[in-house]
C-alpha cells in the first residue's frame, strides 16, 4: 500500500465549494469523490472506503455534526479521518465538531496553503495508521503460526523422544546421551517459543492476571518436577527447602512461568555438579506482608553492572549458559510483567563467581 492509495469525500451543499476544494485537492496524488448531502455522503461511505473527509456542518436535512456521529458510531466508517470545514466560528461549535468525533476543524474562508498542509498531515497520520495496522495483522499472523505450526511439533518431539527412553528398548550408552540432549535441546527450545508468545499476548493486552488465594508450595513442587529431567542431564541437584503450605493471592498461571523461568535460567548458569535450592519466606514491605520466593545457584554469578539491566525492558541482555545453553532475552522481562502484573516485586543478589538468588514477592 502506499499513499496514492487514499481517498477523499468532500461533503458540501455547496456545488461552488465543492469545485473550490476540489481545484484545491486535483494535484494531490489521492482519489477524490464528492456528496451535495449528509444523506448522499453517508450512501457513499456505505460503498466505498474513504480516509478523510472534508465536511461541511451547514447543510439542510442533515447536518454535518449528525453525518460525523453516525459514522463514528458505524464500526465500518468510525476510523475515518473528519476534516470540518464552516463558516462557524464560535468556540461552541468547535467544541461540538471535536466531540463528535472530528480530528480538525477549519473556518471559511480558509487559507490553500493551510488547508493543504492540514489535508496532507491528516493523510499522512491515515497512512502511517494502515500500515500500522497491516504490520499488526502479519505479526499476529507470524504469532499464529509459531503458536499452531510450530510450538506443537516441538513439543511433541521431546514427548517422543521422552517416550522412547522410558520404553526400555536397549540402546548404547552413546545413542542414550544424544537423546537425553535431543530432549533437553527440544524442551529449551518450547520453552523459547511458550515465551515469545506469552511476551507477545502480554504487549498487546490479551493476557490479564486472575489472582486467587493458592499455596505457593504446589507450584514449587511442580516445577521441580517439569525440569528434573534439564536437571539431571548437567547433574545438578534441585533442592526444595523445608516449607510448610503458604498461601498467598496471585495468577498459579503467571507465577507458575514466573518460576519456571527462574528455575531454568539457574539451570542454564550453573555448571555440573552443582545445586540449586528453592526457599520461601514472609517478608514485610510498607506494612504489608508479602510472601517471598528464593532461587539460589552457586553458578557463574553476574556482574554488577549488568544486574540492573536484566529486568529492564530497554536492554536485550542474553548470555550463553555453561554448556552453551541458548536464550532468547525475553524470560526476565516477562518475569517482571507477570510479577508486578500479580502486586509484587522482582529482584537479583548475585556475585560472580559464587552465584546468584533471584526473588519475587506476592502479597499473603
Amino acid at each position: 500500500m502506499n499513499q496514492t492509495d487514499m481517498s477523499v469525500l468532500i461533503v458540501d451543499d455547496m456545488p461552488k465549494n465543492i469545485q473550490l476544494l476540489g481545484s484545491i485537492l486535483k494535484n494531490e496524488p489521492v482519489d477524490i469523490e464528492f456528496a451535495t448531502s449528509g444523506r448522499e455522503a453517508l450512501e457513499w461511505l456505505n460503498a466505498k472506503h474513504f480516509d478523510l473527509i472534508l465536511l461541511d456542518i451547514m447543510m439542510p436535512e442533515m447536518d454535518g455534526f449528525e453525518v460525523c456521529r453516525r459514522l463514528k458510531e458505524n464500526p465500518g466508517t468510525s476510523d475515518i479521518a473528519v476534516i470540518f470545514i464552516t463558516a462557524k466560528t464560535d468556540i461552541q461549535s468547535m467544541v461540538q465538531g471535536f466531540e463528535t468525533g472530528a480530528v480538525d476543524y477549519i473556518t471559511k474562508p480558509f487559507n490553500k496553503s493551510e488547508l493543504l498542509a492540514r489535508v496532507r498531515t491528516h493523510l499522512t497520520l491515515q497512512h502511517q495508521k494502515r500500515m500500522l495496522e497491516d504490520n499488526n495483522a502479519l505479526k499476529d499472523k507470524l504469532f499464529s503460526i509459531i503458536g499452531h505450526d510450530l510450538r506443537n511439533p516441538v513439543g511433541n518431539i521431546k514427548t517422543y523422544i521422552d517416550a522412547f527412553l522410558l520404553s526400555g528398548i536397549e540402546v548404547n550408552d552413546e545413542v542414550k546421551s544424544l537423546l537425553k540432549d535431543l530432549s533437553v535441546l527440544s524442551e529449551q527450545a518450547f520453552a523459547l517459543l511458550e515465551n515469545l508468545l506469552l511476551w507477545a499476548k502480554n504487549q498487546s493486552g490479551r493476557i490479564s492476571c486472575k489472582p486467587v488465594k493458592a499455596d505457593i508450595t504446589v507450584i514449587i513442587s511442580d516445577i521441580i518436577h517439569l525440569i528434573q529431567n534439564q536437571a539431571d542431564n548437567k547433574n545438578i541437584s534441585v533442592i526444595k527447602l523445608p516449607m510448610d503450605r503458604t498461601e498467598a493471592f496471585f495468577d498459579p498461571e503467571q507465577i507458575s512461568i514466573v518460576l519456571r523461568n527462574l528455575v531454568w535460567n539457574a539451570i542454564k548458569f550453573t555448571p555440573g555438579g552443582g545445586s540449586i535450592q528453592i526457599g520461601i519466606r514472609d517478608t514485610v514491605d510498607h506494612g504489608k506482608s508479602y510472601v517471598r520466593v528464593e532461587v539460589t545457584d552457586n553458578g557463574i554469578g553476574i556482574e554488577a553492572e549488568d544486574q540492573n539491566k536484566l529486568f529492564d525492558p530497554q536492554y536485550h541482555f542474553t548470555t550463553f549458559g555453561t554448556n552453551n545453553e541458548k536464550g532468547s532475552g525475553l524470560g526476565l522481562h516477562l518475569c517482571r510483567e507477570f510479577v508486578e502484573m500479580n502486586k509484587g516485586i522482582i529482584g537479583v543478589n548475585s556475585e560472580p563467581g559464587k552465584g546468584s538468588t533471584f526473588f519475587f514477592t506476592m502479597p499473603k
